[in-house]
């Protein structure tokens, strides 16, 4: 019956898919009567779209078909198809395919779609090498996979399925041109990246419109990150992307992204090198008294050798000081027998007497060993903080990079103590720690050092939207019983266990990528569940037990080795919580319905009934202890993670070293009793029977000494020489010894053993305890086998063993112990390699292993053409990655581009190499590099290279890196051109001076910390130089920011570790202010307000520091003159009286000044100018002190008040002699203080708005005063009152109308009163009173008009030698007085015939002087003074001119005086103290007016160089001779 019902299902089967090819012939015009006739054989193409076709049939009927197209069918498998050969497009879509299978056959398969289907794995497709369209979108895949033999493949749709990762999986499809993965679950910004794998992708679609996005696309940064990594794209997300613009612009971000990534990455690094450095400077200081006493020790032990080698030699004087003389004897036989005796006596008190003496060094050499035993546990204890220190600073950079790569999207926050969300932080973890917990461990307390709040915007979209999702079920309410979900939401410690899974790596891992799904915990037969804790010492206890067990097994000394933890604090939602069943392994599938399962722990430590706080804790002991299991990993948000640290009982002796001293630790020494009592160290030991006496200390050799010392006749028989214990710093005749084989000079003062070169027989040599810098003198030593220059100053390891190596050929015992090598960690190594013949080295014997180790080391210590081709890549472009390491490294570890090596004798594909990374390979020199021509990218880090060398060659070099090697001089760089970015941090260089950065134009970032630079010269050509790292160096003088002025596009600069960044308050915006291009300095961005408070502090100051940067120089001993106008200065600090010692003269005109009592410090100053400023006094008045800031009593500001209180004028500037304050605005002269300047020659004030003259009291010494051009309207009684010795005066351009109060000027020569408001003639005769006026002035005022003022001063005053700047001649002074002469007689005879023709002449006796008030000239008498009569008188005419050439000279004199003075421009040679007239320093002269000479003071046009008056301020006698006046 069965048989029959197969039968009929066969025949209903047969049927359907009879009818279904009926139906598909039918749809595509085939017959189907004629199918079996061969009808099919020329179809080429098939479609069925939505007719419930339920499988592929009678294809064998169509064995030419190339197109096959099934739509929306009922089709679950692919079959049927190995007929079709054939076969280059298939397409099932919108059907049920599960699986992808029976394409086998189909190898010319170009086009497969396969899209709406149920397929969740991509598979049996990669024979498919032909295929070139690949749609799978809308099914169930979750991982890309199975495409690596589809090279061709161009196109790739995989959206809308369940892929979560990139991956590798696509790097095979390097000709893939469209990829879309829309709706899928893709979260992370660096999976993105593995797609710049692919060089041909121009479309890529992350959340097409059609499908919708991924979750990376809605992440910041996100086409920025595309745009980056992907260059060639050319369409994102169905949207255009050609345009260059948008391109460069997401260049340009990641550029600065990294840079400013890069910066804080060095900052981190930097600080990691400063607390190395003072975990250095600790373990010193820890060791200094172990060290100090095994010093003293081991002298002692030195002493005991010698003392035993002059026993067994006979030589010691010691034995026999302590034996008593031989008795007198009687007899000759009494006294043979007495001397053989003593003879037995003393052999064996010999032997006693060594015997002791050993014994005693045993026991020196016991402490000795106890305390080099101390010494290494601190040596130990001090490793152990360097690898925290690493392990924080590593963690920290992590988070750095991880911030970088995820384009920002998971960011971490420090906290601050002010921030809410750190205090209540703080208080959770500080609550749920008890004390009782670690009870025998010596935990006292916790601290927390840091808070950091985790900010990823994948995990917590994950959260959010899983929370949302659980929220709206329908059993919420259920679970909640109407009250708020939040009471599902708990604050847990994560439970990590550093033993499984990435171990170290696991908290990064976490806070990137969120806890791991319950089954990987089962997977490793652990509790299935993401492991949480409510307590801090049941979350940390796996991490306290692994590291207890580690350190048991290094026989770590330390009594807290977890003492520095991390918490990750997590947000949970807890769900549905149950307790755990039983002790078997926690799973899933035996809590059904539970979201968490909870593990409580008995609070069994903690005293009952104690709720208090134990240091800072506060312990809730009626909390309930629990491990918590969370099934689901994506309801686990890590938000904190809190950086603590255990403290203990006991103390530390260091708070970066836990060191707890011997005393602490049972394992080590305790001292005796003796020692107890002793007062010195070791004095148990150091005294104990036999004392050797103390011998005198040798401080230089001679050879007599040596000759008496050793006993012997002549040098060349000494064999063994101990000097051990003097002060030698030299060897003196040492060399003469030629027969030496043995020879100490152990704590001595040597620093070289240049001594002892070329002695062919000496073997033994122990130069321990000196300061020896250096192996040189062991030239020519051929037999020596034993050498021990321990605790000495060595550190060049590469140069000394290399002289080891090359001059002690025989060296079989070896101690350099205790000496400051570089890379000590490295030294025994690099030993053992040079030094073949090496038994012991530095007291531990050489083995087989270590010395075969030792040579395959030294073997590779310059790279092999083996090595460069195992470490080296040839492609051709830098790749766009987010990673900061170097980009030799960062190819070497993505690009498996090797260069091939055909055959053995092939040296082509030296030039293919494009990149070498040659770190870590103790590599001491640079080798084999002459073939890389192509080189582009290298790097060396971490080497032994003691200089750059060998890569002359590589022209092409773009980048190197050669950071932790010893290079202690920078050269070997002078042809890579090209090169733009150079890091040689953590070496030796000093300088940067030499010559290389000059021809590096194109360098852009450098990179030098961690090195010993003292000064920043030669970085100031590199003007394409824009990230610089110079921190911890040994800059001291800020002035070196100077050299890097002249650099415009300086954005990073980091100084912090010098000690000139930590000089002064102001270094930050000193630098700053300099600096104007910086965007950040010292690992801190630089921020605008900064520029501005920078500005208001540095900008227009007059510093030392300006002028050294304005020189060039800071040599200011030396500088005489100073010439800085037009810098917008506003105050001067010009430092101590000691810095511009010679300094004479001074121009700072057109500033912005308004006093300069900065100035006061230049004792030697002569000449000061500072016209254009605004001057209001010599010394600025202080402000108003409140009382708050009043001196308190007993405070010592006398001296600063005396200055700065105008009222006490006390005297500044003492040598200033002339002061040049023109165009200052200044209206009170007395506010000026011009009587502190008591020296004063000549004071220039023209141009400025005064109106009175007053406050030249104190200006005894003033010859010469300008105040043209002022508002003077009137001269005081007080104003000249003191100015007796004044020569010269200038007041022309004021308002004055009378000429009063001139009395005091008795020694005035010269007077100017040009253009003022002199109208009375009267006026003039008031100038009697100067009677050694030579030079007098007043054109344009009314008074010259009518010209009658010359004959009458001519005649008044004789002495006048030049009026209103003509000259008078002799023949003008015996006509005027021959007229007025006449005038006066015949104004006796005939009044009345004057009057008319002179009216207003009155008529005076003849004993009074006469006085002329108003002239008026009338033309029709010749005896008046009309212009023919005063024109016969005075042919020559020079004394009468038209009255429009008067004033034409005057406009012409007035223009020129537009200047800065009115006067001429003469300078002071301020080379001696008369001050003689000599050239100027623009060719000028000034001379002495004599009556043959011109006397007219031509104007010259203004000069931003000082106004000096005339030299030696002479003056005239009454007859116009000169006299020396000077004092």
């Amino acid at each position: 019956m069965t048989s029959a019902k197969d039968e009929i299902s066969e025949s209903s089967s047969s049927d359907e898919d009879e009818e279904s090819l009926r139906e598909l012939c039918t749809v595509n015009g085939v017959k189907f009567e004629k199918l079996q006739k061969g009808s099919g054989k020329n179809v080429k193409s098939l479609e069925m779209f939505f007719s419930g076709f339920p499988k592929i049939i009678g294809m064998e009927n169509f064995p030419s078909l190339q197109s096959l197209t099934l739509m929306g069918q009922q089709i679950t498998m692919l079959e049927n198809l190995e007929c079709l050969p054939n076969l280059t497009e298939l397409c099932v879509s919108e059907s049920k395919l599960s699986k992808i299978s029976g394409l086998s056959e189909c190898k010319q398969l170009r086009k497969l779609l396969l899209y709406d289907n149920r397929i969740s794995k991509i598979e049996n497709i990669s024979h498919l090498d032909q295929l070139t369209v690949l749609w799978l979108n809308n099914n169930r895949i979750s991982d890309i996979e199975g495409l690596d033999g589809l090279l061709y493949l161009l196109d790739l749709n995989l959206a809308a399925n369940r892929i979560t990762k990139i991956g590798n999986s696509l790097s095979g499809n390097l000709n893939l041109k469209t990829l879309d993965l829309s709706a899928n679950c893709i979260a992370s910004l660096k999976d993105l990246t593995n797609l710049s794998r692919l060089p041909c992708l121009e479309s890529l679609s992350l959340k097409d419109p059609v499908y919708g996005p991924n979750p990376v696309a809605l992440l910041c940064n996100y086409s920025t990150h595309l745009l980056y990594h992907l260059p060639q794209l050319r369409r994102v997300d169905s949207y255009s992307v050609e345009n260059k613009t948008l391109k460069d612009l997401a260049e340009t971000t990641v550029i600065k992204k990294k840079m400013y990534y890069n910066m804080r990455v060095k900052t981190l690094q930097r600080n990691k090198a400063d607390l190395l450095f003072r975990l250095e400077t600790e373990k010193a200081v820890l060791q200094a008294e172990p060290k100090n006493r095994i010093h003293k020790l081991y002298s002692a032990v030195k002493d005991i050798e010698r003392e035993v080698e002059e026993l067994t030699d006979g030589t010691s004087t010691s034995f026999k000081e302590n034996k008593n003389p031989i008795s007198p004897a009687t007899g000759d036989e009494e006294k043979k027998e007495n001397i053989q005796e003593d003879a037995a006596n003393i052999v064996a008190d010999t032997v006693v007497y060594s015997q002791r003496l050993q014994q005693k060094k045993e026991v020196l050499l016991e402490r000795i060993a106890k305390l080099q035993k101390q010494c290494e546990e601190i040596d130990q204890c001090h490793q152990e903080s360097c690898d925290q220190v690493n392990s924080v600073s590593e963690m920290t950079v992590q988070r750095l990079l991880l911030e970088l790569e995820t384009g920002g999207n998971v960011r971490f926050e420090d906290g601050k103590p002010s921030d809410p969300w750190y205090k209540s932080c703080h208080d959770l973890v500080l609550s749920r720690f008890c004390v009782g917990d670690y009870q025998g461990a010596g935990i006292s307390g916790i601290k927390i050092h840091r808070i950091t709040r985790v900010h990823n915007r994948i995990l917590r979209t994950r959260f959010d939207d899983k929370l949302d999702k659980i929220l709206d079920k329908d059993d919420i309410t259920e679970l909640t019983k109407g009250r708020s979900y939040k009471r599902f939401l708990e604050y847990l410690f994560f439970m990590w266990d550093p033993s499984l899974l990435d171990g170290n790596g696991e908290p990064i891992r976490v806070l990137e990528k969120g806890f791991r799904p319950a089954s990987v915990y089962e997977g490793l037969n652990e509790d299935g569940g993401v492991p949480l804790a409510n307590s801090v010492s049941v979350c940390d206890r796996p991490r306290v037990d692994y590291l207890r067990t580690k350190a048991k097994q290094r026989g770590s000394t330390d009594q807290c080795p977890f003492r520095h933890g991390q918490l990750i604090v997590a947000k949970v939602f807890v769900g549905n919580v149950v307790p755990v069943k039983n002790e078997n392994k926690i799973a899933k599938a035996s809590y059904r319905g539970a979201d968490s399962v909870y593990r409580s722990r008995v609070h069994e430590n903690c005293p009952s009934g104690l709720k208090r706080s134990v240091r800072d804790t506060n312990c809730e002991c009626s909390t309930q202890q629990c491990a918590w299991y969370v099934f689901d990993n994506e309801m686990v948000l890590p938000e904190y993670v809190v950086d603590f640290e255990y403290t203990t009982k006991v103390k530390p002796k260091s708070s970066f070293i836990y060191y707890y001293g011997e005393h602490e630790n049972n394992a080590t020494y305790k001292p005796s009793n003796d020692e107890e009592k002793s007062d010195i160290p070791d004095g148990d030991v150091l005294n104990l029977e036999p004392n050797i006496p103390i011998r005198p200390r040798l401080i230089a050799l001679t050879e007599e000494l040596l000759l008496k010392r050793c006993k012997v006749a002549s040098l060349e028989h000494i064999v063994v020489l101990n000097l051990h214990g003097n002060g030698l710093s030299r060897l003196q005749h040492v060399t003469c010894m030629t027969a030496l084989k043995k020879l100490t000079v152990s704590f001595n003062e040597l620093t070289r053993l240049d001594d002892i070169s070329y002695m062919l027989f000496l073997e033994y040599l122990d130069a321990s305890f000196n300061k020896i810098t250096t192996l040189d003198g062991l030239k020519g030593c051929n037999r020596l086998k034993y050498l021990d220059v321990s605790w000495n100053q060595l550190s060049h390891t590469r140069e000394q063993l290399g002289i080891t190596r090359k001059h002690v050929i025989t060296l079989t015992h070896l101690d350099t112990r205790n000496n400051p090598w570089q890379k000590p960690e490295t030294l025994r190594m690099r030993a053992l390699g040079r030094l073949k013949n090496l038994e012991c080295l530095d007291g531990v014997n050489v083995s087989d292993e270590e010395m075969t180790t030792a040579l395959k080391m030294a073997a590779a210590s310059r790279p092999s053409s083996f090595s460069i081709l195992a470490h080296a890549r040839t492609d051709q472009s830098k790749p766009r990655t987010l990673s900061l390491v170097p980009t030799a490294q960062a190819i070497l570890t993505n690009s498996q581009n090797k260069p091939v090596k055909l055959m053995d004798d092939d040296s082509q594909w030296f030039q293919k190499v494009t990149t070498v990374n040659l770190d870590n390979q103790h590599l001491g020199k640079l080798a084999n590099m002459e073939q890389l021509e192509n080189l582009r990218w290298a790097s060396f880090n971490n080497n032994d290279l003691t200089k750059i060398e060998g890569l002359e060659s590589c022209i092409h070099l773009e980048e190197l890196s050669v950071e932790n090697n010893c290079i202690s001089k920078f050269e070997g760089l002078s042809k890579q051109t090209k090169l733009t970015w150079l890091s040689l941090a953590g070496n030796n260089l000093t300088s940067l001076d030499t010559g290389v950065l000059e021809k590096l134009p194109q360098l852009r970032y450098l990179s030098v910390e961690n090195n010993a630079i003292t000064y920043l010269r030669g970085l100031q050509n590199n003007q394409n130089l824009q990230e610089l790292y110079i921190g911890n160096n040994q800059l001291t003088n800020i002035r070196e920011i100077f050299n890097l002025k002249t650099i415009p596009n300086l954005l990073i600069l980091d100084l912090c570790g010098n000690p000139t960044a930590s000089a002064g308050q102001n270094y930050r915006l000193f630098v700053v202010y300099h600096l104007t291009s910086l965007k950040a300095l010292d690992g801190l961005a630089v921020e605008t307000s900064e520029g501005s408070l920078a500005k208001d502090t540095f900008g227009g100051r007059l510093t030392p520091d300006f002028i050294a940067e304005r020189l060039g120089h800071a040599n200011f001993s030396e500088l005489r003159e100073l010439d800085l106008p037009h810098c917008s200065l506003r105050t001067v600090d010009l430092g101590t009286k000691d810095v511009f010692i010679n300094l004479r003269s001074v121009n700072l005109e057109h500033n912005s000044l308004t006093s300069f009592g900065g100035l006061v410090n230049l004792v030697n100053l002569k000449v000061l100018c500072l016209n254009h400023n605004h001057v209001e006094s010599v010394i600025a008045k202080p402000k108003a002190t409140s009382p708050a800031n009043a001196p308190k009593r007993g405070t010592d500001f006398s001296v600063a008040s005396e200055i700065t209180n105008p009222e006490n004028f006390t005297p500044v500037l003492p040598n200033l002699e002339v002061l040049h304050l023109g165009y200052n605005g200044i209206t009170d002269m007395a506010a000026l203080q011009l009587s502190r300047l008591t020296n004063l020659r000549a004071l220039f004030l023209q141009g400025n708005d005064i109106g009175k003259i007053e406050g030249l009291e104190g200006l005894l010494e003033l010859r010469e005063l300008v105040l043209d051009r002022n508002k003077i309207k009137g001269i005081s009684s007080t104003s000249f009152m003191s100015q007796w010795n004044v020569t010269e005066l200038h007041m022309e351009e004021n308002r004055i109308r009378e000429l009063t109060n001139l009395e005091p000027l008795q020694n005035l020569q010269r007077l100017y009163l040009g253009m003022n408001r002199i109208q009375d003639i009267a006026e003039l005769e008031r100038l009697e009173c100067l009677r050694h006026l030579v030079e007098l002035s007043v054109i344009n005022n009314a008074v010259t008009r009518r010209l009658l003022h010359r004959p009458l001063l001519v005649y008044r005053m004789p002495n006048l030698l030049c009026i209103d700047g003509i000259p008078v001649s002799g023949d003008e002074k015996a006509k005027a007085e021959m007229y007025f002469i006449e005038q006066q007689g015949g104004m006796q005879n005939m009044t009345s015939a004057l009057e008319p023709s002179l009216p207003g002449i009155v008529t005076t006796r003849s004993q009074a002087p006469l006085r002329v008030t108003t002239v008026q000239l009338n033309n029709n008498t010749d005896r008046n003074w009309g212009t023919t009569a005063l024109r016969n008188d005075f042919p020559n005419g020079t004394l009468l001119r038209t009255f429009e050439q008067q004033q034409e000279k005057a406009r012409r004199r007035v223009a020129n005086t537009r200047g800065a003075s009115s006067h001429s421009l003469q300078t002071l040679s301020t080379s001696d103290s008369t001050h003689s007239l000599s050239n100027d320093r623009y060719g000028r002269t000034s001379g002495s007016l004599n009556p043959q000479q011109s006397l007219s003071r031509q104007p010259q046009a203004s000069s931003s160089v000082p106004y000096i008056a005339h030299g030696n301020y002479s003056s005239y006698s009454v007859n116009g001779d000169l006299t020396d006046s000077n004092r």
